[in-house]
């Protein structure tokens, strides 16, 4: 009964905050200015990436509802040294958005695993962002036994990987009814302001177009389905076995986190630097869950000095 009123009331609450659920505009960097867009084609889907400078390779992964949009500050800085290559994931940014119901964090892992083999890439850096953390992390179990070795490093940028309260983005597109509902009814300009006051602290650094760029490719067709169906697959079904795992990587692991995140706890950035024998945990006072875009400055040279280490 209880679980029926909170449906309902969660329904009632979208009915009243939204409006007219139309598709923004799309913003002026839709082809990032920082990088040549590409193609990659996996098992039949055109999967989007960006490209930029020439060295090491670094992979660049988003998080939940997030692209490589949110990679717009650090990746070109990086560019100067390094090979970038920033993918959206599948059924975000212009990936393509299946209807097929694989949208675990396994299932982006053999995505970006296959990538990587695509393009036979070795002393690799793989970076990734809250729920790119957590596909970071799978994706280098799935590559650490080829040989020669793939990755040289890792960055995880308060990352997803151990069992936590999910924030209420999550827990209400997970829900029957109000994940479907919610997101025909809910303005998309509405829907992202909302979560970005959320993960940042400082929300005077939220910009007008930083929302109607995350709103318009969250309002792309099948955006919507492929966030629910993320929200329903998002912890994996053998997490400790996973976690577990983490004592046995063997490369240099940087771990990065906002100091005030309230979508993935410090908490957490502290269970990496425990786990991961050899880690290093940088942290970003006054920083929310995204100190790629609110604290920029910071985390560029935090991340910078680590890979020129």
């Amino acid at each position: 009964m209880r679980s029926m009123k909170i449906l309902l009331l969660s329904c009632l609450a979208l009915l009243l905050l939204a409006g007219c659920a139309r598709v923004p505009a799309p913003p002026a960097d839709l082809d990032h200015t920082w990088g040549e867009r590409q193609v990659f084609d996996y098992q039949g889907l055109k999967i989007n990436y960006y490209e930029a400078g020439q060295g090491p390779p670094v992979i660049l992964l988003h998080g939940f509802g997030g692209c490589t949009y949110t990679y717009r500050y650090l990746a070109p800085e990086l560019a100067k040294d390094h090979r970038v290559l920033a993918i959206d994931l599948k059924g975000y940014g212009l990936s393509d958005k299946p209807a097929d119901g694989k949208y675990a964090v396994a299932d982006q892992a053999d995505l970006v695993a296959a990538f990587i083999r695509s393009q036979d890439l070795h002393d690799l850096v793989i970076m990734g962002h809250s729920m790119g953390g957590a596909v970071t992390l799978m994706t280098y179990f799935k590559v650490r036994e080829d040989a020669p070795p793939r990755v040289k490093k890792l960055v995880l940028i308060d990352s997803a990987g151990y069992p936590q309260k999910m924030p209420w983005f999550i827990r209400l597109a997970k829900l029957p009814l109000v994940g479907s509902v919610g997101g025909r009814v809910m303005s998309p300009r509405f829907a992202t302001f909302m979560v970005l006051r959320k993960s940042y602290y400082n929300k005077d650094k939220i910009t007008d177009e930083q929302i109607n760029t995350y709103a318009y490719y969250g309002s792309l067709p099948g955006a919507r389905e492929a966030v629910t169906e993320t929200a329903k697959q998002i912890v994996p079904e053998d997490i400790d076995a996973l976690t577990a795992r983490y004592k046995t990587i063997s490369v240099p692991v940087l771990i990065v986190w906002g100091r005030e995140d309230e979508v993935v706890p410090l908490s957490v950035g502290e269970n990496f630097k425990r786990d991961i024998p050899d880690s290093e945990l940088a942290i970003l006072p006054h920083c929310g869950h995204i100190p790629l875009e609110e604290c920029a400055g910071e985390t560029n040279r935090t991340v910078e000095a680590f890979l020129k280490k």
